[in-house]
């Protein structure tokens, strides 16, 4: 936890480094790695987007109250997980216009497949979409980097082809799509119109 800032001279040439006092760390052991290792990378959550920032260990506190540690912060900070454009996810304010799709593929050397997926959310350049337990080893099949040709998007009102690269397969942990996997598709074309 940030205990205080101290944001150096105002007057002083821009490039300066700021100081921050961080509370002692827990387990205690981390209070020895601190000092030890340079430089420090942090990471945080400030409200919806995580930061990061590369820091130098200066001191410990040395004067009452004993802050804790002493460190350097850039002048700017980094977001780590800022996307270029909104994701339109299930079950939120702003849900996806497309609600289905289908990913045709070879099953063998001339039988084609056709798997329907739910889609879990959208933005103007990918998709993601829910593979259950059930389809486990057709997504075996797939690697990261694919291509993929004609995606239906099935929205209620119109049915959009795409093409694009698979991207990643994350396992879902949390929530209402616990043990689900996520496919997320970059797009080759933009959806700016559907997104």
């Amino acid at each position: 936890m940030i205990v205080k800032a101290d944001h150096g001279d105002p007057v002083l040439k821009a490039g300066t480094a700021g100081r921050v006092f961080i509370k002692w760390l827990s387990p205690a052991k981390g209070n020895n790695l601190i000092q030890s290792v340079s430089p420090v990378q942090v990471r945080f959550s400030l409200g919806k987007h995580k930061l990061a920032f590369t820091s130098y260990y200066i001191t410990k506190s040395l004067e009452s109250p004993y802050l804790g540690h002493i460190i350097t912060y850039p002048e700017a900070l980094v977001i780590a997980d800022r996307r270029r454009h909104d994701r339109h996810e299930v079950y939120s304010s702003s849900a996806p216009l497309f609600a289905k799709a289908k990913i045709r593929m070879r099953a063998g050397r001339s039988q084609e497949k056709a798997y329907d997926l739910e889609v879990f959310d959208v933005s103007e350049n990918g998709v993601g979409m829910l593979v259950g337990k059930e389809l486990s080893n057709w997504l075996e099949r797939i690697g990261i980097g694919d291509r993929l040709k004609e995606i239906e998007l099935y929205a209620a009102w119109t049915i959009v082809r795409v093409d694009g690269t698979v991207k990643h397969k994350s396992w879902m942990q949390k929530g209402k799509y616990s043990g689900y996997h996520l496919l997320g598709i970059e797009l080759d074309e933009k959806l700016e119109h559907f997104a």
